[in-house]
């Protein structure tokens, strides 16, 4: 797997998810607008995620300069519970898409390990900084991978469920979910997966189109000696797991600072 040359520093986080509305931002005046490197839309996706706390230490020690953690339970983008840091890990298998406008075969998959972080720009919704992706698409993985994300190309990747749970694999991590509620509709709407590498600042802003979820518990594996149980603090972590069901448009951006 290929590193993003991130410095390691400060932050905080924990475990929930979010129902209420998200919070606008008024941009300052004279913003630079973001250069757009490219995108993809993905349809008839299914995601199997967990969101567990990890210690602070470990979150700021997996962190930036100017990012700061957060919990996920609370406003999105915003502060959550007060000492506390969420790592949210999930993979979505989807049926179809476009990358760049250009149809690709299904299903194919992209997966997130990425740790909570407070409101990192005017942006409304929830903010993220990427930790690892993950896919079975080459050419998201060529985009993603282009722009600087550590992201890892992995053909056997892939997320499953029914009406009783699901399981996601691929790369150092497994996720089993019991979703015992019946499906919702979900506040899932707009996130930015925020990444600095050696070429600058750049930003996946995914638009989520008619969500629904089940929520329930959700267990972790980490392979031992791996970054994700480094990062958790164990290689294995129980915390609230959610069958997530959507669209989704993703754009890479480019942003000056």
């Amino acid at each position: 797997m290929q590193h993003s040359s991130i410095r390691y520093r400060r932050p905080s986080l924990a475990t929930g998810f979010a129902l209420l509305l998200s919070v606008g931002v008024t941009p300052t005046a004279g913003a630079v607008e973001p250069t757009d490197i490219g995108g993809f839309y993905a349809r008839d996706c299914v995601e199997v995620s967990a969101i567990v706390s990890v210690p602070p230490a470990n979150a700021d020690a997996a962190l930036p300069d100017g990012y700061t953690s957060s919990s996920f339970f609370g406003l999105p983008g915003g502060p959550g519970v007060p000492g506390s840091s969420s790592l949210l890990m999930g993979v979505e298998t989807c049926q179809s898409g476009t990358i760049d406008g250009v149809p690709f075969d299904g299903p194919f998959a992209f997966g997130e390990r990425v740790l909570s972080v407070d409101r990192h720009d005017a942006a409304s919704g929830y903010h993220f900084y990427a930790v690892e992706q993950v896919t079975d698409n080459r050419k998201i993985y060529d985009l993603m991978h282009g722009a600087g994300f550590d992201i890892a190309y992995l053909p056997g990747v892939g997320a499953t469920a029914d009406a009783a749970g699901g399981i996601s694999e691929g790369g150092s991590v497994r996720i089993v979910d019991q979703a015992p509620l019946p499906q919702l509709p979900s506040p899932l709407d707009k996130v930015s997966i925020w990444n600095e590498a050696g070429s600058g600042t750049k930003v996946l802003r995914l638009s989520v189109h008619h969500p629904t979820a089940q929520a329930g518990v959700g267990r972790v594996s980490a392979d031992a000696g791996s970054a994700m149980a480094s990062l958790i603090g164990t290689e294995e972590a129980t915390g609230l797991g959610a069958i997530n069901r959507f669209d989704f448009e993703a754009r890479v951006e480019s942003i000056a600072r």
